[in-house]
């Protein structure tokens, strides 16, 4: 304990020593992987797709999932983005992929057009 000067001299000094070693905590490798995986685009309609082909309906998908109708119905509708749990439910539940890791730019795709945007293209000047 830290005191001041004039509390120090109203007491005597203890030393512990502490022989608990420090733990470090791990990072795992797929949190990290996880952490850079965005939602796909159509992730509304793969929902639905998957549900249809399974011909199970939206209530009994929303039981499956321990969630209420229109939690699933929003998703569907693309209304509501499913936080990475509820993806991973879906996912599992519908053997489908809600989120994915972003695909890099590919240059050599690219129209052969190497310049670059000037403030004049991305500006709207008011004359």
């Amino acid at each position: 304990m830290k005191v001041c000067d004039s509390c120090s001299d109203m007491g005597e000094e203890v030393t512990t020593t502490s022989k608990k070693p420090k733990k470090k905590k791990k990072k795992s490798r797929s949190s990290s992987q996880k952490d850079s995986q965005v939602l796909v685009s159509d992730y509304g309609s793969k929902v639905k797709e998957a549900r249809e082909d399974r011909e199970i309906s939206l209530k009994e998908l929303a039981d499956d999932l321990k969630e209420k109708n229109s939690v699933v119905k929003k998703i569907e509708q693309e209304k509501l983005k499913p936080d990475k749990t509820l993806a991973g439910k879906i996912s599992r539940e519908l053997d489908i992929e809600l989120y994915t890791n972003p695909k890099a730019w590919d240059e050599d795709t690219d129209s052969g057009d190497t310049r670059k945007a000037t403030l004049g293209d991305v500006a709207d000047i008011k004359e």
